[in-house]
Order: C-alpha cells, then structure tokens, then sequence
C-alpha cells in the first residue's frame, strides 16, 4: 500500500513538472511569433509586421459568426476592377472558427437552408445541407490569455476573390508581389487592405505594364450579433413592393409549397421613444460625403441624400437619415475613417471613366438586415461629349432596343445579376449628350458653353436619390415614369410640388422641350408617392399585428401612381410596353412623337449650333450621333407596342386588375404606324451636312479611330433600321399578338397578327404599291426607290425569308402569312418591271430584279421542318 501511494505520489509530482514545462513552452512560442511585430488590438489582436498577419482568437469566439465582406479599395479603371466597387455583392459570406485539434478550420455557413430546431425537418436540413470547410490554419501558439494564434497571410494573400479573372484571361495574382497595405483593427470589426499584384500578358490602357497590375483588395471583417439580440426584426416581403430580398428555404414553413420564406432588405430602424407620433431613430443611418466629391456638387448630394426624410417622418422618424462629411466626421470620430470599414456609409467620387454610379448594401444574409451601404459615383456622368457618339457600330446599335440586355450591356458593363446592378448614370451621358445637343440647337447655350448648372444640378439630385433608394433596399421601378402626362410633367409648379415621376428608382430621360411648348424641371427633385408608399411598406413600426399593417399596405398596389415592375420584368422580351428605362410619360407615343419632331428640328442646325470659329467640327459629329441615337431609341419604345399586355402584381381583391391586360388595338395601330413613318421611311437629311461631321483625328493611348473618317450614314441608318424591324419581326412579339387575339373577347375588335404583317410590308414596300405617275420619269438622281429604302427593302426580303425558310420560334401562321406577301411582292417586281410606261432608273430596276431573284429563292427553297420527339 505504501509503494502504490509512493508511486501515485511521483506520478502526480512528475505532472507537477511537466504541465508547467509545456506552458513555459507555448509561451515562448507565443513569444517567438510576436516578437518584432505591431500589436493591433481590437476585435481580434493582431500582430503585423512586413508580410504576415496573425490573430488572436478568443476562445469564445469560436463557434459565432462573422461577415466577411470584400471590396476594390483602389481599382485600375478597367472592366468592374473599379476603385470603391463592392465585391461579390449580394453573395456575402458568413464565416465560423472550429477548433480541430492543433488547427482551427475557417467555415463559410450555408445560411440558406434552415428549420426549426428540434423539429423533425432540422434533422433532415442537417443531414441534407452541410457547410464548407475552406482553410485549415495551424495554430501556431496559445497565448497567456488561452487565445488561439493562428496566421491570417493564408487567407488572404491568394486569388480566391477571383480578382484575376475579371482583369483579364490569364492574370495570375503574384504572392511574391503582394503585400499588406492596410491592418487595423476596433472593437466591433477588422479591417484588412492587400496590396494585390496580377500578372498577366494582355494590354490593358489603364496600366502602365500588365505584368504588375496592382490592386487594393480590402476585406471588412465583423461579428455578428444572434439574431434577435440587436432588437432587429425581420420583415416579410411582399411582391407587389420594390425590394430587395433575403429568401432562405425554412423547412419548417408551412406557408410557402416550396418552403421559401422572403425577408426585404433594410436597416435597423428603431424609434428612439415609440410613444411619441414623431421619434428621433435609435441609430441613424448616417452618410459621409468623401472629400473626392467636388465642392460645388456637395450641397446638391446632401439635399439628395436628406431629400429621403419626408419618407421617413411620414413613417414616424425625424432625422432619420443624416449626412456629415468626411472632414467633420472625422474630427468628430477622432480617426482615419477608412470608406471601406462596415462601420461607415459613404458617398464616393471616383473617377473611373466608368460612367455610372451605384448603391451597393451588404446585408445580413440570415435575416436581410442591412449593415453597410456605399454610394460610388462616377465623374462620367458629367461628360456630354463622347467620341463613341462618332459612329454607331454594330453592337452599339443593339443599344438602343429599349432594355436591350445581353450579358454585358451599356445597362450592364460588369455583367452583374440583374437584382444588384444600377446604372443608370451610364446612360445618362447620353441623356446630358442630348440636353446640349437641344439647348444648344435653341440657342439656350452657345457652343463653347457649359450645360446649364441648373441641369446638372437636376440631374445629380436624381441619381443620387435614386442611388440611395438602392441603399435602404429599394429595387428599381421602371413603370414609375408612366404616372403622369406630359403635360402635367411639364407643369413647373406641380413637378416642384410631387415630382414628375411616381418613383426616383426609375430611369428617366432628361425632359428637354421643344421650343414652343412649356418646359418643366429637367429631371424630378423629390421621391414619389410609390416611393413613400415602399419605405412605409419596409419602415414604419407597428405596436401591433404587423402582419395586418403590412396587408393592408401592399393592397393599395392597385393605385395609379403605385405600379411597380423592375428589371426582370423591363428585358426586351418582356410584354409591358409601359415598363421601359429612360421612356417618359403615361402615354409614351407622345413621348416618341415629341422626341421624333424635336431631333427633326435640331439635325439641320446640328453643325452651326455646335461650332465656333476657329474650332474643328469634331463636336458636329458627336451631337449628330446623340441626336441620332435618341431618335432611334424613342422609336424602340413605340416597336414595344404591338403584342404588347400591360402587366399588374395586384391580389385578388375587389376592385383589383387582371394580371395582364391586353393592349388596346387602337394604340398597337397607332404605335405601328409611328414606326412606319419615322422608322422605315427614307430619312431627312440634307446630305450636304456630312461633308462637316468630321472625326477626331487624334491617334494615340486613349483614343479609338473611326473604321470611316467620313461619316458612314447609309451604313448607319441600315443598322438602326434593322433594329427596329427586328422588334416588329420578333418571334415573341408575333407570338403574343397571335395569343392576344385569343385572349380578347369575341364581340371586341382585335389587333391582328395578319394586320401586323401587313402593316410591315406595305410600309416597307410602299413604292412597290403606289400607282405610278403618268408622267413620271425617274434618273439615277431622282430613282423610283431611294438609297436607304433599298437597304431597308433587301433587309426586310431577308428577315421575311427567314421567317419563310425557318420560322424557328414564331407561329407557324407567320410564316404562312410572310410567304404570301413574299409571292405578293414577287409578282409586284414582276409588274414594274413589264410596265412599258414606268420609266426606271438603273438602280430601282437592278434592286427589282435582284429582289425578284431573292424572293424566287426563298419561295423554291425546301422548309426545315423540326422533328417532334
């Protein structure tokens, strides 16, 4: 017994030795790995020195959860590597620490599947849906304290953000380059700033050499509070208002057939004291004007920022929404606030040459909860003159099909998912292209002159009210513009008093006048009723029952000012003619019709009004271009007419609409012959005036040559033209018409597929069909079809052939009837052809023939028949 206790007694004496001698080393290697290094504290700690970072987490901190949110804090001006530009927005990851033995794994959470717990479906959403492991970082000491050391380098010096890519094909990001910029760290988040070196071989004008392309990479890290602990709650979403979502799949919801619940995207706004009719917010949302923004701009910014608390009194909050600017904040902060950092919102100027600006929100992906938002607003938005405005090119031409969006747009440049991207100041170059172009052609401003400070001014307060409708969660309403006439948006007063538009979160075309008719604010100065009825939809507090507060809200959609359709509802493919970017007006033909006139006013005086003596005529040709582009883009509005159905997201409830509604015949008809007399007819050019649209002859860096130094006018007429009977000619709009003629009662008149058709070719073809004169005589100067009607003639043979020939996609009536008028049009050429009394000139009788030969073709040619499985 006493050699069992002597035993147990060394062993224990041996622990005594040992779990001191292990703690003494762990310290040293605490010590050894800090030594020499900054020590940062906040957060985490952090040690920093030359390239590595390590932190210091504490033990409680594993297990809870952080947002990791990446950003361009110094870009190249190329592509989407944009100073100031969010980074895989709306795809905000959530991470987790978990020790595993003598390492500690880095979890991005799946958020997006859940149940409640204890539930039967939690068990199955556990085993179903699993998290993703994505480092594994060696600890590499255990300090003093228990914290757990562990080296960040990994992390983050690498291409995981895939930053590479989007510079260019084959750009590698070089570690041996790459080094830490920026390390700091506060009580509630991280703030980490890599100065990034790709390599690659592709030229890129922005960079001095692409085998060193730098960028500033910054990544804010921040815990998040347990949900419900911040006093924040969620709000369910509703589809017949404007926001942006959070959808998670709870499986525990009985409500939705698929399981998904939709919370709406905004800030925790809470009253300061909820028993007082208007209450101060608990925390404000607070914008910071940066001191890149131009001095004399920053008056207008703040009004447009603070322009959003008459949403917010109407809710119940006064000062709701602050603004202070950086100078000020801070003195007041007593820091170097960083535009990056989670804990700021900032309105940004950057210079980019990227021509747009944008609203960017990071949200809490588990509950919709907006924690950040930075406004970054480009320069370009106030140059008017552009030299792509020179020659219309091929792909610039697709433009100008009202919402015309491939994977990368003039709407769209970064290719980004059509819920998150706003950029509605790149198109506002055109609109400010336009604005000089008219005032100048009115002799409001001369030549050398500026726009009006007064347009500017305007424009501006739009897009940033509109920019920060984004940041309190406010999606895009392109149906917004079509609440009031013309005439009512020309009224000064009326448009000072309620704005001209329902809604800041459309696009809207500068509203320039023509001489003559009354001129109202250039672009609207306040929110619109839809948007007050969104922001009490997403903000006011309830003391009870929101639920009911919310119904009875969203059930006032059926309103005429509260119409709402956003971008996936505004595609060129989509049926509602009234949901458009940059249309105007509750009736947009006489928008169209307005614009058509207008440009047909200006064009003659285009290069008298555009320059001075002693200067070249570059600007001749810019303004001819705009000119040129806003005339075919108005007419694009009008090819939306034809199948088109007015579409509603009202409930079933008294007094609610249908949710599509067939445009009436009247206006298709209307709206098609607006196409055939601006759209197809000859132009009206004197033609002299291309002799002064003079291309900028400058050849270096920066610059891009013309294919033509003389202007390409039938080239470019041919294309937009194309355009245009492509819309009419589409498969889904010769679809829709036919579908329509069902859906509309048998005792009512009906637009007709077979009418449409008709409409095309006979306003395409009309000298084919017009009696010819007596007497007339035609010469190769004045010829039986004119230049750009021959064009546009061989063009429609073509498109009509195809519907013929394949007709993949359209109703097979179409092709029928475009068969019949193909033979119709043969044995037509056939007739002028044998009159004995028409005097032809050399080209109309070359065209005739060339087109009896083409239509021969097509009308012997076999038909593809696809198989049906």
């Amino acid at each position: 017994m006493i050699r069992v206790h002597a035993c147990l007694a060394a062993i224990f004496a041996g622990l005594f030795f040992i779990v001191p001698d292990a703690l003494a080393q762990e310290a040293d290697k605490y010590a050894e790995q800090t030594n020499g290094k900054t020590k940062i504290e906040g957060l985490w700690t952090l040690w920093h020195k030359d390239g590595t970072v390590l932190a210091e987490l504490r033990p409680n901190q594993l297990d809870q959860e952080f947002i990791i949110i990446t950003s361009i804090a110094r870009g190249i001006s190329h592509g989407d590597v944009i100073g100031g530009m969010s980074w895989n927005f709306d795809d905000d990851a959530i991470w987790t620490f978990r020790k595993e033995g003598d390492k500690l794994f880095v979890i991005r959470r799946n958020v997006r599947y859940r149940a409640d717990s204890n539930s039967p479906e939690a068990a199955a959403v556990e085993l179903a849906y699993t998290d993703s492991v994505l480092y594994a970082l060696p600890i590499e000491a255990t300090a003093p304290s228990g914290n757990f050391l562990v080296n960040l380098t990994p992390i983050f010096m690498n291409d995981d953000q895939q930053i590479g890519e989007a510079i260019g094909p084959r750009f590698r990001f070089m570690s041996d380059r790459s080094t830490w910029a920026s390390v700091k760290a506060f009580e509630r988040n991280v703030e980490l700033e890599v100065a990034a070196v790709y390599s690659g071989d592709t030229s890129i004008e922005t960079v001095a050499d692409p085998r060193g392309v730098q960028v500033t990479v910054h990544y804010s890290i921040s815990q998040l509070p347990a949900v419900g602990s911040n006093g924040y709650s969620v709000r369910v979403a509703d589809d017949r208002v404007g926001y942006f979502l959070t959808a998670i799949k709870d499986f525990s919801n009985r409500d939705d057939p698929e399981h998904f619940v939709r919370y709406i995207n905004r800030w925790n706004l809470q009253p300061l004291n909820p028993e007082l009719e208007l209450s101060p917010p608990k925390e404000p949302i607070i914008f910071i004007i940066e001191k890149t923004v131009p001095v004399f701009l920053r008056a207008t910014v703040e009004e447009a920022i603070l322009e959003w608390n008459k949403d917010f009194e109407a809710c119940g909050y006064t000062g709701a929404i602050q603004v202070m600017h950086e100078e000020v904040a801070e003195a007041r902060f007593n820091i170097d606030i960083q535009p990056e950092d989670v804990n700021y919102n900032f309105f940004r100027w950057i210079t980019a040459e990227a021509g747009m600006a944008m609203g960017p929100s990071r949200v809490d992906p588990r509950t919709g909860q907006i924690l950040d938002a930075d406004i970054i607003f480009d320069a370009g938005f106030l140059d008017s003159w552009k030299r792509s405005y020179e020659t219309l090119t091929e792909e610039e031409a697709r433009y100008l099909i009202p919402n015309y969006s491939p994977e990368l747009t003039a709407d769209n440049p970064l290719g980004l998912p059509c819920c998150t991207s706003c950029f509605y100041s790149h198109q506002m170059q055109q609109q400010m292209g336009f604005s000089a172009a008219a005032l100048m052609g009115a002799g409001v401003i001369s030549a050398d002159g500026d726009l009006p400070l007064e347009l500017v001014h305007q424009g501006l307060k739009e897009v940033v009210m509109h920019e920060v409708g984004h940041t309190l969660g406010l999606r895009h309403n392109f149906r917004a513009s079509a609440w009031k006439s013309m005439a009512d948006i020309n009224n000064m007063e009326l448009g000072r008093a309620e704005g001209t538009t329902a809604s800041v979160m459309d696009y809207t075309p500068a509203n320039i006048s023509p001489p003559g008719m009354p001129q109202g604010l250039y672009y609207s100065q306040t929110i619109g009723p839809y948007d007050m009825w969104a922001v009490e939809y997403g903000y006011r507090p309830f003391k009870s029952d929101e639920s009911a507060g919310l119904t009875a809200i969203a059930a006032r959609s059926n309103e005429p000012a509260l119409d709402y359709s956003t971008d996936e509802d505004t595609e060129a493919f989509d049926p509602d003619p009234l949901s458009n970017r940059f249309d105007n007006g509750s009736d947009p033909l006489t928008f169209v019709q307005m614009r058509v006139d207008h440009v047909n006013a200006l064009i003659p005086k285009v290069v008298d009004s555009t320059t001075e003596d002693g200067e070249g005529y570059q600007q001749a040709r810019q303004a001819f271009g705009v000119l040129f582009n806003e005339y075919w883009r108005a007419l694009g509005f009008a090819a939306r007419f034809p199948g088109g159905i007015y579409v509603h997201r009202d409930h079933r409830a008294e007094g609610a609409r249908p949710p599509f509604e067939v445009v009436d015949p009247a206006t298709q008809r209307a709206a098609m012959t607006l196409v055939v007399s601006a759209g197809f007819d000859s132009p009206d050019f004197d033609g002299t005036m291309f002799q002064y649209l003079a291309s900028s002859r400058w050849s270096h860096w920066g610059t891009s040559e013309s294919s033509r130094v003389e202007y390409p006018i039938h080239e470019t007429v041919l294309r937009v033209q194309q355009q245009l009977l492509q819309q009419v000619l589409r498969g889904r709009t010769l679809e829709r018409i036919l579908d329509n003629e069902f859906a509309t009662p048998a005792d009512q008149e009906a637009y007709t597929l077979a009418e449409h058709l008709d409409a095309i070719v006979k306003g395409i073809f009309s000298e084919w069909y017009a009696e010819p004169a007596a007497d007339a005589a035609y010469t190769n100067r004045t010829p039986f079809v004119g230049s750009f009607r021959r064009n546009l003639q061989r063009d429609a043979i073509r498109q009509l052939a195809n519907l013929v020939t394949s007709g993949l996609g359209t109703p097979e009536d179409a092709r029928t009837l475009a068969r019949v008028h193909l033979s119709d049009l043969q044995r037509r050429a056939t007739t002028l052809l044998r009159d004995a009394d028409l005097e032809l000139d050399d080209y109309s009788r070359a065209h005739l023939q060339d087109s009896q030969e083409r239509i021969l073709q097509v009308l012997n040619a076999e038909l593809a028949v696809p198989s049906v499985n």
